[in-house]
């Protein structure tokens, strides 16, 4: 396969010439390898490969991108500058050279990696050929800072369970399963500590009883893989034996990496089993804090902030990294990261797509970029999402279809919020951090649960929230409207979103009123969401979503925001709704406040179209549609 590449190396500094021995001196510069797309490579591995004609060379690339090159000459060959000169224009061309010609081969061999899809096994991906995204130079970080207590929140399926593998394997000591990656290279010397591991998602959690089985199942697990018999059925002192015990073992201090602490309490929101559940936690958390005095380090991962759950009655000893600039892409991918690693299954997409890499990579940004763990970081991909696409080379919502969390729909079905404002959402900084499991706001739940993220920092205790990309939109809107209905076989939600967007197409009134009635049929009495103006938007804002037309909620003009701007093929619709109750005219306010001039100008006719609901939701009168002059 052929093919010719713009990789290249630039800013190269001047030869620094030191003395040497036999007659030998050591010459060194420095510069920078940019990709196809302009991007520093940061892969000193990837490097390596390509110059690995170049011999007796060593290489070495830090975080920033600036490759290191050193190497031996006579010191007979290099005495005039005319002489030094020539060999680093030779240099130069040797290194450009080959990163042209080298480029077609590293791709050949990227191929072959498999894509490490469900795959959270550190020691498995690296011993058996899987694709490896290096994230071990912000693992040396945080451990290196000192602190022995560590949190991190993220979404599910976002590769925390990878980062708690790959800190098992670093201090369990398995150095040749580091070896080219970062941390080797920075001269981590990989001691080894026992290690307690352990999995909260492992199983279903229902009651207390099911949480302490769990924890002793899990416990028991650990102490037979250091050949250990410990008799306990409390959970608690099981881990203080084991701690103490492996600590007199091994003479070191320990290790506890808990993984997913949250699940037992997010499957129980909103059941009477939750507060036992929460002290259950708490009461274990409570054990770890009593062995400070042999722990070398701790780290927690799960979805929601760890403070939340006041797991140690007040006594803020962690540090919680999920808003720390470093570790904002200790997880997920970035975009340097994306086209670093998986040129040759953008490559391998694009022809299978018939499009251009450049279109591919604009459509997987739009699809499964945006989501954002730092006031100030780099915008994050969806790993898994990623992963299965590059394997089913097709845009689908792979992260949402992995498990939808039935919790966060019925959190909504009680306090809904306005999902249809193209503004945003406004939040308050409770986002981050709450007191008390029963106070989780809708939008507190859905930005740490990975659903929004922060589109824009208002101040220091205000933030705008939104959907991070298309996937978890049209996903969750879908997801929402079929929870919300009656499980019958004619309440699929398909059956509506194809009659909403006939309805679009035709701007057939008649058909959209009369889909969204029977839509509104089908929603339970039972559902105790406040029923107002906001409400039935936001649903008939899900049906259009659904239905592919994309609508601009709430567009500004000089004077307010219309409700609803959709747009077809052929015309825009400028919509606003009102309930009946409140005897006012819709159209009349689109047009004394000129909404449409948010998307004039256009070639397309506009219609203005008033909808007004009853207190019920149903739209009782005819939808009022008038052509704008």
């Amino acid at each position: 396969m052929e093919r010719s590449s713009t990789m290249k190396a630039i800013e190269f500094k001047k030869f620094i010439i030191e003395e040497s021995k036999n007659n030998l001196v050591l010459i060194s510069t420095s510069f920078k390898v940019l990709d196809d797309n302009d991007n520093p490579v940061k892969n000193s591995i990837l490097i390596s490969k390509v110059l690995d004609n170049l011999e007796d060379i060593e290489l070495k690339t830090d975080e920033k991108g600036l490759t290191s090159l050193s190497f031996y000459k006579k010191k007979s060959e290099c005495q005039t500058k005319p002489e030094i000169d020539l060999i680093q224009f030779y240099t130069q061309q040797s290194i450009n050279s080959n990163l042209i010609i080298k480029e077609t081969v590293l791709e050949e061999k990227q191929e072959l990696l498999k894509l490490p899809i469900g795959n959270s096994s550190f020691e498995k991906i690296r011993t058996e050929n899987f694709l490896y995204i290096d994230k071990t130079s912000i693992l040396k970080k945080m451990i290196e800072i000192g602190d022995t207590y560590c949190f991190l929140s993220r979404p599910r399926r976002f590769g925390k369970s990878m980062t708690i593998s790959t800190l098992e394997s670093l201090f369990k000591g398995k150095k040749e399963l580091f070896k080219g990656l970062d941390i080797e290279k920075q001269g981590y010397k990989f001691e080894k500590y026992p290690v307690i591991r352990l999995d909260f998602s492992l199983n279903e959690i229902e009651s207390k009883e099911d949480l302490n089985d769990l924890l002793i199942y899990l416990l028991k697990d650990q102490a037979q893989s250091y050949g250990l018999k410990i008799d306990q059925k409390n959970p608690n002192f099981f881990l203080m034996e084991l701690g103490k015990t492996l600590v007199k073992k091994y003479k070191k201090r320990l290790v506890i990496l808990i993984d997913e602490y949250d699940t037992p309490l997010l499957q129980n929101l909103g059941t009477k089993n939750r507060d036992e559940i929460q002290k259950k936690i708490k009461s274990f958390f409570t054990a770890i804090k009593g062995l400070n005095e042999i722990i070398h380090f701790v780290f927690v991962t799960g979805i929601t902030n760890l403070s939340n759950m006041n797991m140690f009655s007040g006594a803020n000893q962690f540090t919680d990294l999920s808003r720390e600039e470093p570790s904002s892409n200790l997880v997920g991918y970035t975009e340097s990261e994306l086209y670093e690693n998986f040129s040759a299954y953008i490559k391998e997409t694009a022809k299978a797509l018939n499009c251009s890499e450049k279109e591919l990579k604009n459509d997987i940004k739009n699809y499964y970029n945006g989501y954002t763990f730092s006031d100030n970081g780099e915008a994050i991909y969806n790993p898994f999402s990623l992963l299965k696409f590059f394997k089913k080379k097709k845009f689908d919502n792979y992260w949402y279809k992995s498990g939808t969390p039935t919790f966060l729909l019925e959190v909504l079905k009680e306090k809904p919020i306005n999902l249809a404002k193209e503004s945003g959402i406004e939040a308050s900084d409770e986002i981050f951090e709450f007191s008390q499991l029963e106070d989780l706001s809708v939008e507190t739940l859905m930005f740490q649960a990975g659903y929004l993220v922060i589109k824009e920092k208002i101040h220091e205790k205000k933030y705008i929230l939104d959907f991070p990309n298309i996937e978890v939109q049209k996903s969750f809107f879908e997801s929402f409207l079929k929870d919300l209905l009656i499980k019958d076989v004619s309440s699929r939600p398909t059956v509506f979103i194809g009659a909403i967007q006939e309805a679009l197409i035709n701007t057939n009134m008649k058909l959209l009123k009369d889909t969204f009635n029977k839509y509104i049929k089908k929603i339970p009495y039972t559902i105790n969401a406040k029923k107002d103006e906001a409400y039935y938007q936001t649903i008939l804002h899900c049906l259009i979503v659904c239905s592919a037309y994309y609508p601009n909620a709430e567009m500004a003009t000089n004077d307010g925001r219309s409700d609803h701007i959709v747009s077809t093929k052929n015309k825009h619709y400028c919509i606003e709704y009102k309930m009946a109750s409140k005897n006012e005219c819709p159209i009349k306010q689109i047009k004394e406040k000129k909404y449409y001039r948010a998307i004039q100008p256009t070639n397309k006719p506009i219609d203005l179209i008033g909808i007004k609901f009853d207190k019920n939701g149903n739209i009782t009168e005819d939808i009022m549609i008038e052509k704008l002059k």
